[in-house]
């Protein structure tokens, strides 16, 4: 009971979070402030618990969310993005496999530790293999986690800043809670755990968008989610998020962090620098390419589209492409690169 009633009083912090940022005109208000504010109590008072299940419900309604708006002619609207897309994704781990050494030097961190690190690619997935060979656990985590908060912090603002006609971009607003509703969720739950028996990346995100999106497309299926369910999505990721930042942990590793957030950033920035270079040279819109191309959560960058009315699927594919290649090279990458150079010496100096 004093858990139950410790979270309901955390989740009900976030959201008067999110409604400040509402007020304050923040993109992106619900998911920033629940963030902000969880992270904040997680340092002050203690560590936050926040269920696996309440962060996999707001995945599902996001895409659940995003299904329903896929239009028939997907497809056709992704073929000319597949160079993109592609060489997006793998220059994003060379980035990161370039930057290691530079995160393992700054930040004293062992070359296990820094690779697994920099690697663009799920959470959960790069902390495991880190582990694995022997890397800290906790500090991948961190730098992950680091590098999605500054994404979510920072990228709508510039989208907006950038391209002010992204602001005035307005969102459907008509949705009901209807039974039609209720079907595309349930769908959207049955495809999430479908989607995880079968180990495709992002699972509670992506199947349910590719669900919804057959159902949605070919006429079956026709809903719209209110306004109210996506700011609960959104509370439910920024409290996730915002639960990551454990006081031990940052006390634990105050060098790492001096050294390594330049190094975060730095990735960041060069790969938003190369989502403005392609959507120049191949004549894309460039809040698109920034969105498909940042380092971001896959679920966060999807409702970062929603929010400037851009083509959030096709920003899923450039997310879950660059996800699926990350998980998958990352293992191969480290035994042919970084194995023959990592010796047991490099973890005396974490």
């Amino acid at each position: 009971m004093k858990r139950l009633t410790g979270l309901a009083a955390t989740i009900a912090l976030a959201a008067c979070g999110g409604w400040i940022a509402t007020l304050l005109g923040i993109p992106l208000a619900w998911l920033i402030g629940a963030m902000l504010v969880t992270m904040v109590t997680g340092l002050a008072v203690g560590p936050v618990e926040v269920p696996r299940p309440l962060y996999r419900a707001g995945q599902i309604v996001v895409g659940t969310a995003v299904g329903l708006t896929v239009a028939a002619d997907i497809i056709e609207r992704i073929v000319p993005h597949l160079p993109a897309i592609l060489g997006g994704a793998l220059v994003s781990i060379l980035i990161g496999w370039l930057l290691a050494p530079l995160l393992a030097r700054w930040g004293r961190l062992d070359r296990t530790t820094a690779y697994f690190a920099m690697v663009p690619a799920g959470i959960a997935e790069m902390a495991d293999l880190a582990g694995r060979h022997g890397g800290d656990v906790g500090a991948v985590a961190l730098f992950h986690t680091l590098r999605v908060v500054f994404i979510v912090l920072f990228l709508p603002s510039l989208i907006l800043a950038l391209m002010p006609a992204a602001a005035s971009a307005t969102q459907d607003t008509t949705g009901a809670w209807d039974g039609p509703l209720a079907l595309a969720l349930i769908a959207g739950v049955a495809a999430a755990l479908a989607g995880t028996r079968l180990g495709l990346p992002s699972a509670y995100v992506v199947a349910p968008m590719l669900a919804l999106a057959l159902l949605s497309g070919s006429g079956l299926l026709e809903a719209r989610e209110p306004p109210v369910l996506l700011a609960l999505a959104q509370i439910a990721l920024g409290l996730s998020l915002g639960a990551r930042f454990r006081r031990a942990t940052l006390r634990r590793l105050p060098r790492a962090l001096a050294g390594g957030i330049p190094v975060v950033v730095l990735h960041a920035a060069l790969m938003l620098g190369l989502g403005l270079a392609v959507a120049a040279a191949f004549g894309f819109e460039a809040p698109l390419l920034l969105m498909g191309y940042a380092t971001g959560g896959t679920a966060e960058m999807v409702l970062t589209a929603q929010v400037v009315a851009a083509d959030a699927a096709l920003v899923a594919a450039y997310q879950l492409t660059r996800g699926l290649l990350g998980n998958l090279l990352a293992g191969v990458i480290y035994t042919r690169t970084v194995a023959p150079r990592a010796t047991p010496a490099d973890k005396d100096i974490t």
